[in-house]
């Protein structure tokens, strides 16, 4: 019931997309705005540089998580080129097939089991959304007045704890799961108890924390480059809740979804037209589909692997999960 939902939830945002792509924006105006972010090419090189230093920060994170449960060290870059395959399966799969790739990279490569394999991913895209989440919470925080004020035409003081309540919120709920997490299931409780275990789950945080920050280049540099302007704050508001939104992931890399999103959150958050917001949403999501393709190539070169062999052979051991 609940996957059908979601799956619901975000036909119906690729509905929309396709709707706003269809009746607000044409090719021409599509193509003039990727020849005037062409002409600057230093917002491109800018754009990959910290899109792959991003991947970096958040293995160096998903390093040190692996120490803290495996006891295994794995190498910061070979945890960077088993990003890539992920990035890069999940750009022409419609689902996540590229965490169980990840998986199948450490379970083929560093004597990990299944189940060890399964739990270092699957705590490593936990870190994430609690890095996302948080980013998001302080974000809103900095921005919420201004922005409530422009939607309701008020500015209500209570407002501005509104992320901080909800951060509140949270930790009060994770500090009141670990007194039951026996009764939880398996992957969270070890992750609770694993919180509980003090410097390196917090180091580990940081570092998938300020990849995360670091994207947000991406699409400040695109609105830049098609003659806008984005705030830091904005710019990773629209980022964060946009890869929030990539939860509903059904096509290759959350095409359609994706766009919906961002041009929402654009219009919404920094007061763009929805043409130009349009503009932004596919180019920027353009720049993360070649990068994908590069880089993942480039991953599967000096790894010697073909991705999606790798996939199929990781969903057959797993009994044909998906």
């Amino acid at each position: 019931m609940k996957r059908n939902v979601l799956f619901g939830a975000a036909w119906c945002l690729i509905l929309v997309s396709a709707y706003l792509a269809v009746t607000q924006l044409n090719g021409a105006e599509l193509w003039e705005g990727a020849k005037r972010l062409a002409e600057h090419w230093w917002l491109l090189v800018l754009m990959a540089v910290c899109y792959a230093a991003a991947f970096w920060l958040r293995s160096v994170g998903w390093q040190i998580q692996m120490g803290k449960t495996e006891g295994k060290r794995v190498t910061v870059e070979q945890l960077w080129l088993y990003h890539h395959i992920g990035l890069f399966l999940n750009h022409i799969l419609p689902i996540k097939g590229g965490e169980l790739a990840r998986a199948g990279l450490l379970k083929a490569r560093h004597q990990l089991d299944w189940g060890q394999s399964l739990y270092s991913v699957g705590v490593n895209r936990l870190l994430d959304m609690s890095a996302l989440f948080v980013i998001a919470c302080v974000t809103m925080f900095a921005i919420a007045p201004e922005l409530l004020a422009t939607w309701f035409g008020t500015k209500n003081s209570f407002t501005q704890f509104a992320p901080l309540a909800a951060l509140a919120l949270v930790y009060a709920v994770t500090r009141m799961a670990r007194r039951y997490q026996d009764k939880l299931p398996p992957l969270v409780g070890k992750l609770l108890a694993q919180r509980a275990n003090g410097k390196e789950w917090w180091l580990a945080f940081a570092f998938t924390t300020l990849g995360w920050m670091l994207e947000a280049v991406v699409i400040g540099s695109v609105v830049v480059g098609l003659g806008g302007s984005l705030s830091a704050v904005q710019a990773m508001l629209v980022h964060v809740l946009t890869i929030m939104g990539q939860t509903l992931h059904v096509t290759p890399g959350g095409i359609g979804t994706y766009e919906a999103v961002m041009s929402t959150l654009l219009v919404q958050v920094a007061g763009k037209t929805l043409v130009f917001a349009l503009q932004a949403a596919i180019l920027s999501h353009g720049f993360k589909f070649l990068y994908s393709f590069l880089m993942g190539g480039y991953a599967a070169w000096r790894l010697s692997l073909s991705p999606l062999q790798l996939y199929r052979q990781a969903k057959e051991e797993r009994g044909g999960v998906s």
